[in-house]
């Protein structure tokens, strides 16, 4: 992927999306499909993972990816409202239902995966708690960071395996319920953004084979960690690896 720096895209015009290169983040990775799904056209600019990103700083205000900059809007950061803008800028095809009960769920099943509390927010205490534990010192600052960023707590950490095999089990239970409609899909009879959501969340427990999902070898041993607690429904692998084959090209390009 071709990424502008801060400084070069910050007078350009149109929609620049700030996504974390070199890896496959799971809220910059889903914030792509969005858009890619929709045929949407973005400047990538780059964020470095752990890094103080101060142009980035100085031009949206924020320091993590994603961060949707359209025109001279404000920054929208947060995953709902980066669907929503997909939404605003390509109404078709449609990423969130129509009715309302459906919207409703399909926004509240993507909390479970992507919102402060919810499956990696889990995942990721539970992968601090083991660095902080682990003895090694070279861990210790990467633990910090993720325990700040995270709202780490002990106590976290304690009810990280339980709470992520609740979310998994309700996931798993939507899936059973639609394909005994004779649905593909977690909501109605489409693609929404809940079934990208899980697709590149899902990266974070049971990553992809590295032809397809190139990382560094740190990388995938933490997220491999992280899917180690917990087992993971077979219904939610196939279905992530049925919206990669219809969806997303592969191999990902960060």
């Amino acid at each position: 992927m071709d990424y502008k720096t801060p400084n070069e895209a910050k007078d350009l015009p149109g929609l620049r999306l700030a996504l974390t290169t070199g890896l496959p983040a799971p809220w910059s990775m889903a914030a792509r499909f969005m858009f890619d799904v929709k045929k949407i056209s973005y400047i990538p600019v780059e964020q470095l993972g752990g890094q103080p990103n101060e142009d980035l700083i100085a031009w949206t205000g924020h320091r993590n990816a994603p961060v949707a900059m359209l025109d001279d809007e404000p920054g929208r950061t947060n995953w709902a409202d980066i669907i929503n803008l997909a939404e605003r800028l390509a109404p078709e095809p449609r990423l969130v239902p129509e009715d309302t009960e459906d919207r409703i769920r399909m926004f509240g099943l993507a909390n479970e995966i992507a919102g402060a509390g919810g499956l990696t927010y889990s995942a990721r205490h539970s992968m601090t708690a083991n660095m902080l534990n682990s003895g090694v010192e070279a861990l210790q600052p990467i633990a910090e960071r993720f325990a700040k960023s995270y709202g780490y707590t002990e106590e976290a950490a304690a009810n990280a395996r339980s709470r992520m095999t609740r979310i998994l089990t309700a996931l798993a239970d939507q899936l059973e319920a639609q394909k005994a409609k004779g649905s593909r899909y977690f909501i109605g009879t489409n693609l929404t953004a809940l079934d990208l959501l899980w697709a590149s969340f899902s990266n974070t427990l049971r990553p992809l084979p590295d032809d397809v999902n190139p990382m560094p070898a740190h990388m995938r041993a933490m997220y491999e960690g992280m899917g180690d607690s917990v087992s993971v429904p077979e219904i939610l692998l196939k279905q992530r690896d049925y919206i990669y084959d219809k969806y997303i090209d592969l191999p990902l390009d960060f």
